[in-house]
C-alpha cells in the first residue's frame, strides 16, 4: 500500500513539471506571436526624420505640404504649436500623407477627419509663416 502511494506521488510530481513545462510553451509562443503584430515595418522611402534641416529651403517644402495637403484650396487654417504645424482642412480624401512625408518631416498625424497635424521641429513656425503665403484666409 505504501508502495502505491509513492508511485502515485511520484506521477503527480511528473504530471505537474510537464503541465509547467507546456504553460510556459504556450505562453512564449502567445508572447511571440503578439510581438510580431506589433513591430511596425517601415519601407526605404518612408523614413522618418526627425526634424527638418536647418538648410532646407522653407519655400519649397512649403510647396510639397500644400500640395500634399491638397492645395491651398484645401486648407482652412494654418498655426503651429510648439513643434508641430496644425492644418485645418476641408475634404479629408484629399490629403496625401506620402507627399507630405516626403519634404522629410518628423511626421503626419490626423486626429480627426478636418484636421493634419505634422511634426516640424523648431522650424514649425517660419513654416508656418510660409504656408501662410499661399492660403486665403477663410472669412
Amino acid at each position: 500500500m505504501e508502495n502505491n502511494n509513492n508511485i502515485l506521488i511520484i506521477a503527480l510530481v511528473v504530471a505537474a513539471v510537464i503541465a509547467v513545462i507546456i504553460a510556459y510553451n504556450v505562453y512564449k509562443n502567445i508572447k511571440r506571436k503578439n510581438a510580431d503584430k506589433l513591430s511596425m515595418k517601415i519601407a526605404e522611402d518612408e523614413k522618418l526624420h526627425i526634424t527638418l534641416d536647418n538648410k532646407a529651403d522653407m519655400s519649397e517644402v512649403a510647396r510639397i505640404i500644400l500640395e500634399g495637403l491638397g492645395g491651398s484650396e484645401n486648407v482652412r487654417e494654418v498655426d503651429h504649436d510648439g513643434g508641430r504645424l496644425k492644418v485645418q482642412i476641408n475634404e479629408y480624401g484629399a490629403v496625401d500623407e506620402k507627399k507630405i512625408r516626403s519634404a522629410k518631416v518628423g511626421g503626419v498625424l490626423r486626429p480627426s477627419k478636418t484636421a493634419v497635424h505634422i511634426i516640424i521641429g523648431s522650424a514649425a513656425e517660419s513654416l508656418e509663416n510660409e504656408l501662410k503665403k499661399h492660403v486665403t484666409p477663410v472669412a
